[in-house]
């Protein structure tokens, strides 16, 4: 299948996911040192608490920060995941499966609260990278 044929497409870098354990000392660091802008917050309240979500960007640089209850522990470090952006998220996952993608979850998560609703599922690349489809709604 050329680029061409390809349903649904990846639009860009979504973003890139770092998990921190003080959120707010990052985006004291993100926003005064790096010069960053934080322009979007949410929190998202789980079983284990709330989870803290902050997204910062320079230019075309985002990043999301998050902060969970307990610091997981993470094998990937504290950058977790990069995020492609995508304009049908369905497509795109349908036609990553038939190329034997396997994927975390069996569908896209829907988080309402970030940003005025965002869908995502993450997958592995071939040495192990963390990767997520995000559709902003």
């Amino acid at each position: 299948m050329s680029s061409n044929e390809c349903s649904g497409k990846i639009t860009g870098l979504g973003h890139i996911g770092v998990f921190v354990k003080d959120i707010e000392k990052s985006i004291d660091f993100y926003t005064n040192v790096l010069c960053f802008e934080c322009y979007h917050r949410a929190e998202v309240s789980g079983d284990d608490g709330t989870v803290y979500i902050a997204f910062v960007k320079s230019g075309t640089c985002d990043i999301e920060l998050v902060q969970f209850p307990v610091t997981p522990e993470k094998k990937d470090g504290p950058i977790d995941h990069i995020a492609m952006a995508v304009d049908d998220i369905e497509a795109v996952q349908a036609r990553l499966t038939e190329k034997g993608v396997a994927f975390e979850t069996e569908s896209p998560i829907h988080l309402p609260m970030v940003f005025d609703g965002v869908r995502y599922i993450f997958f592995r690349g071939p040495d192990g990278e963390h990767l997520e489809l995000n559709q902003a709604l």
